[in-house]
């Protein structure tokens, strides 16, 4: 009881303070003239300053490596997960900020859970209860990061059978590389969005530094089809190779494979289908069997 007691105070300090502290912000910008030793100013309304909460303040305390982008050790992780994901965040802060509202969410819940299991008198369970939601709320940001690169992948392979169709149609008129590139990526998806990146960087770079910066925004690290399309891109640039012939043979390399995984989709629907019909009529027997049992 004391503790909660303890717990209780500290929260309504807390709340006591951010309210002080937001009435006297408020107070303190009403109006939009401003002076200063008798020079008048406006004042900046515009793009204001945000200014993080004290549960905020507390978070980047406990954890500054872990939300604090001027800390924090897996920069280099976040922004490569941000280009693999196609930028759900702006920046690798606007993602910290989000991970500490997720966080913070969990932390509540786990808190929440662990104090109802010591209120009950379950004192072993309830640190293992809080752990576990502190895990989970310092991982699922990345988690939901990574899910949001597959889909990208996804998504990509199916754009790319497009993209390669009107890239070829292109290049069979005669029109030049670089313009049927900026051509497909006016389509649309995330295949011919990395085609217009692509394209935007070799004006800026050279092919070899422009494909470097292209492949860093692959979703998929390890697709092949992508890799391979970059890779006779380079080759076009570098050793003038016809790149014709190999985006033909691509489009019907990525064809066969979307066969092959709405085939391989179609068949887990119909085991999971078939599962769940076995499973409804056992249960419709037992249900029916169930109230006789009773008399045995």
């Amino acid at each position: 009881m004391r503790l909660l007691i303890f717990l209780g105070s500290i929260s309504l300090s807390v709340f006591a303070f951010e309210l002080l502290t937001g009435m006297t912000r408020a107070a303190s910008t009403l109006g939009r003239k401003r002076t200063l030793n008798g020079v008048t100013t406006e004042v900046d309304t515009a793009a204001p300053i945000k200014r993080r909460s004290t549960w905020d303040a507390l978070i980047l305390a406990a954890f500054p490596k872990r939300f604090d982008p001027r800390q924090a050790k897996d920069m280099a992780n976040v922004v490569n997960l941000l280009r693999r994901a196609g930028y759900p965040y702006d920046t690798p802060g606007a993602f910290y900020t989000a991970a500490m509202r997720t966080f913070s969410i969990y932390l509540a819940v786990g808190g929440l859970l662990a104090g109802a299991l010591a209120f009950m008198g379950n004192l072993i369970a309830a640190p293992i209860i809080a752990a576990i939601f502190i895990f989970l709320g310092l991982r699922k940001p990345y988690t939901k990061m990574r899910q949001l690169a597959k889909q990208r992948a996804e998504t990509m392979r199916n754009n790319m059978l497009i993209g390669l169709s009107v890239l070829s149609s292109l290049l069979s008129s005669g029109v030049g590389l670089q313009d049927a590139l900026r051509r497909t990526s006016g389509v649309g998806g995330p295949f011919c969005n990395l085609l217009g990146l692509l394209v935007a960087r070799m004006e800026v770079e050279s092919f070899s530094e422009a494909i470097q910066t292209t492949e860093a925004h692959i979703p998929d690290p390890n697709d092949i089809e992508v890799a391979l399309f970059l890779g006779d891109v380079r080759d076009f640039f570098t050793t003038n190779r016809p790149i014709l012939s190999s985006v033909q043979a691509l489009q019907a390399s990525v064809h066969r494979i979307l066969i092959e995984d709405t085939e391989a989709r179609a068949s887990m629907v119909r085991q999971r289908s078939g599962l769940f019909g076995i499973l409804s009529i056992v249960g419709l027997i037992f249900s029916l069997v169930g109230p006789f049992m009773g008399a045995f």
